[in-house]
């Protein structure tokens, strides 16, 4: 039985063992034609030669899948037998999100050929993307606008024209989406609804966690919103739990462990550049003892280095520019380049140490923090007592929590919880912030 010649859209291999490069021609065929077909037990002249099938190859095929091809596209795997009783497998494929890579690198098929892609060839498939992306921005959807949260499309429209970018003041919403290219015929975009819709369209993952591992959460939360209550939510969160130092001169500043316009460079550009277009979008924020991590699911080319755009060496990549245009007007978003150029610029200037992960399965940039030091009781010349100790452990970990937490955390008596607290205010390690109910424990001293 003779299946044909290969093409741009049908790969054959001997058996399975040609796995790993069958995975290189499927991320090709993705990239050419967004689907493809390989056959597992079929000569490179298209004729069946068999496959020896166990319970496991179907699985193993779809493991192996998911493993190496990045984002992961739809599979269907069959086992199919020829007329003279040879078995074989058939393999379809398809996907939207375009470029795939395999084992952490982009192919795109050349006739029966697969070929690594050079860099200005990945860049015009990304360029591709992104005109497609911009279309689906703006698809309509079934909302109009009353599903939208006017109290943030009237504020953030404010802010814009306060600073200059929008000529005009704020006069209803119908004739600002409009004006923002969010709204036609009556019905919201795609953009719209991510940028201000009511129907929380967006996934934003909070996390405190006790250690460097994903282990202990000290708070955690799924925030469900559209980007701009995203942003505010996830600087919000940060605040709360960063660490902070007061320096007193003519008057007293408090100062945060990492520059607040830097964090908030990172998580406006994590929400600027993600894809949309697909499944729930889930954006992350941890806080970890030694560091902040910022998660964008797909934000680039796992190729792609932020250090060329804050350089100038490469052209802005506007993944979602509708969305991009909207978060500039409103002065949330300059460009991908220089908001890059000015996280590392502050980072610099105050000594805080920064990395950044690009990868198939999304972008990741971590803000380190200092370690912090048992504390030392600095008018005794000894350190904190146990119990105190553990109190202030408990503070720094959840300022915000109520004395039964802290009780419940430390496994003190709430006498002895109370004490504690009072020792760490006349010693200058803590100070009150607001009121009972919606206040906070402000952490003065870290080392």
């Amino acid at each position: 039985m003779n299946l044909g010649l290969e093409t741009e859209k049908t790969e054959y291999k001997a058996s399975t063992g040609e796995l790993k490069e069958s995975l290189i021609s499927m991320s090709a065929m993705l990239n050419k034609h967004k689907s493809g077909t390989v056959y597992f037990g079929v000569d490179n002249k298209g004729n069946v030669i068999g496959q020896q099938i166990g319970e496991a190859t179907s699985r193993d095929i779809s493991r192996m899948v998911a493993q190496h091809i990045k984002p992961v596209p739809m599979i269907v795997i069959e086992t199919l037998t020829a007329a003279d009783g040879k078995a074989y497998i058939k393999v379809e494929l398809c996907g939207n999100e375009k470029p795939y890579s395999s084992y952490g690198r982009y192919y795109v098929r050349n006739g029966d050929e697969d070929k690594e892609m050079s860099p200005s060839q990945l860049k015009n498939l990304l360029y591709d993307e992104i005109s497609n992306n911009s279309a689906w921005e703006d698809e309509l959807t079934e909302y109009t606008a009353d599903d939208i949260d006017e109290k943030t499309l009237q504020v953030n429209y404010s802010a814009g024209f306060k600073v200059g970018r929008i000529s005009e003041e704020y006069s209803d919403k119908i004739t600002v989406l409009r004006k923002f290219g969010l709204i036609i015929g009556g019905k919201l975009t795609n953009a719209g609804r991510l940028l201000f819709g009511n129907r929380e369209p967006v996934l934003l993952k909070l996390a405190l966690f006790a250690s460097d591992e994903k282990l202990t959460f000290l708070d955690q939360n799924h925030f469900y919103g559209n980007i701009f209550q995203c942003i505010d939510e996830g600087m919000v969160f940060i605040k709360r739990y960063m660490r902070w130092r007061a320096e007193i001169k003519e008057i007293r500043t408090d100062i945060p462990e990492v520059p607040i316009t830097a964090l908030h460079e990172i998580i406006v550009n994590s929400f600027a550049h993600a894809r949309y277009n697909g499944a729930l979008t889930a954006h992350e924020i941890d806080i970890f003892p030694s560091s902040i991590h910022i998660f964008n699911p797909r934000l680039l080319p796992s190729q792609v280095d932020p250090i060329e755009y804050a350089k100038g060496k490469m052209e802005s990549v506007l993944k979602n520019p509708k969305i991009a245009r909207v978060l500039y007007l409103t002065n949330r978003f300059e460009s991908f380049g220089s908001g890059f150029k000015r996280t590392f610029d502050l980072c610099k200037e105050n000594g805080v140490e920064y990395s950044y992960n690009n990868t198939d399965f999304g972008f990741a940039f971590d803000f380190k923090r200092e370690p912090i030091n048992q504390v030392a009781n600095q008018n005794s010349g000894g350190a904190l007592s146990e119990t105190v100790a553990r109190v202030y452990e408990a503070l720094k970990s959840n300022g915000r929590g109520t004395i039964d937490e802290i009780m419940s955390s430390t496994g003190k008596g709430r006498n002895t919880v109370l004490r504690a607290i009072d020792t760490l205010k006349e010693l200058g390690y803590i100070e009150r912030i607001g009121a009972r109910k919606d206040g906070y424990w402000k952490i003065l001293k870290w080392s």
